[in-house]
């Protein structure tokens, strides 16, 4: 029996580390493997009031056993309070700063889920997903030699906490979804070659884009009156398309995207535009309303006539350990561009040859 367990799951869950879980559990399932999920009654960690989402207790999902475990915070020092009352199952605290205690403590925690962990019977493998969250440190840390970490591990400062790097360090395996994630994984902590593994993240191959259908029935809805200084396209001809997928926000360096393309237009004019799609709402200023067009949240079969209508797919973001939409862009042949201070995506363009990488905006002069 595998368990997986992660802080959130469920129907309305927003992240890719819970995605992932979603498409694991469910790909597991199907194919036979015995697998159950572990959770918490709340939404997501875009939604930290909403801790009581789902109803506590055993449910099913997709077929698939779930029991949703209640939140309980940790005490002031980060310590939860199972550990408290099972000393002999603590690590070795005075490795770990007050502030990665704190760190630990803020976050999604439950005594109720450690019982489970202590007493799941000898057959059960864990699965944590993600690393950064008391769940997987302390649940795997109480089962180490049957827990395996999925961490979807970023270049960020908190992989580099003393936490997490001795987390990873004694579980039985980590799991990584990219050949640049497992390198960092072998940098920052100290696992054995034979413990680290790539098995990747899969996604569907089957969905077919159409070009037509986005450019007849939704981009009309997107298109505002453009500015005097923006020439009308020729009968039939398409302005060039880039295209953006996920979420609007810094932590996808989605700034840095808008940035570079009101540059773009200043200095070379032409009829560029970005879609742009993703759940959050983006506040855009005036000066760019004529270039960027705000298609919000596309269902998956909209999403990939978007994909089929670009004539490149944009990808700025820093921190990635795998990029779902970037190889749902090469499912309908479309092109990507990538930032070449994000390793796993540089090292997708690398390997299959389908995308270039950028470092900065380019030249000062114009060409």
């Amino acid at each position: 029996m595998i368990t997986l367990v992660s802080p959130w799951y469920g129907p309305d869950t927003a992240g890719g580390a819970e995605t992932q879980a979603r498409s694991l559990s469910r790909a597991l399932h199907a194919i036979g493997v015995p697998v159950r999920v572990w959770s918490s009654t709340g939404r997501d960690s875009f939604h930290p009031d909403a801790q009581h989402h789902y109803p506590p207790g055993d449910s099913e999902l997709d077929g698939i056993p779930l029991w949703r475990f209640v939140p309980s915070p940790a005490g002031d020092d980060g310590v939860p309070r199972f550990f408290r009352q099972h000393p002999e199952l603590l690590p070795p605290l005075e490795q770990f700063t007050v502030h990665e205690m704190r760190l630990l403590g803020s976050l999604l925690s439950s005594d109720e889920l450690y019982e489970a962990v202590r007493h799941a019977p000898e057959p059960t493998r864990f699965l944590f997903i993600p690393y950064a969250f008391p769940t997987t440190f302390w649940g795997a840390l109480i089962a180490p030699e049957r827990s395996f970490v999925l961490p979807c591990l970023h270049d960020e400062p908190y992989a580099r906490y003393t936490t997490y790097r001795y987390l990873l360090s004694r579980v039985r395996g980590v799991l990584c979804n990219s050949h640049p994630e497992a390198d960092l994984v072998r940098r920052l902590a100290d696992v054995g070659e034979e413990r680290v593994h790539v098995p990747g993240e899969g996604i569907a191959l089957s969905p077919r884009g159409d070009a037509e259908t986005f450019r007849q029935t939704i981009l009309p809805s997107l298109l505002p009156p453009l500015l005097p200084s923006l020439p009308p396209s020729p009968q039939g001809e398409h302005p060039p398309t880039l295209l953006y997928v996920g979420r609007r926000d810094e932590s996808k360096n989605f700034g840095l995207l808008l940035a570079y393309v009101r540059e773009y237009w200043a200095r070379r004019g032409g009829r560029l535009r970005l879609i742009v799609a993703g759940r959050n709402p983006i506040h855009l200023p005036p000066s760019l309303r004529p270039l960027v067009l705000d298609a919000g949240y596309l269902d998956e079969e909209a999403k990939h006539h978007a994909y089929a209508a670009a004539d490149v797919f944009v990808l700025p973001s820093l921190y990635e350990s795998f990029s779902i939409v970037l190889m749902e862009a090469w499912l309908q042949g479309t092109p990507a561009l990538v930032h070449r201070g994000c390793a796993v995506t540089s090292d997708h363009c690398q390997r299959s040859g389908g995308g270039l990488t950028f470092g900065d905006f380019g030249p000062s002069r114009q060409r």
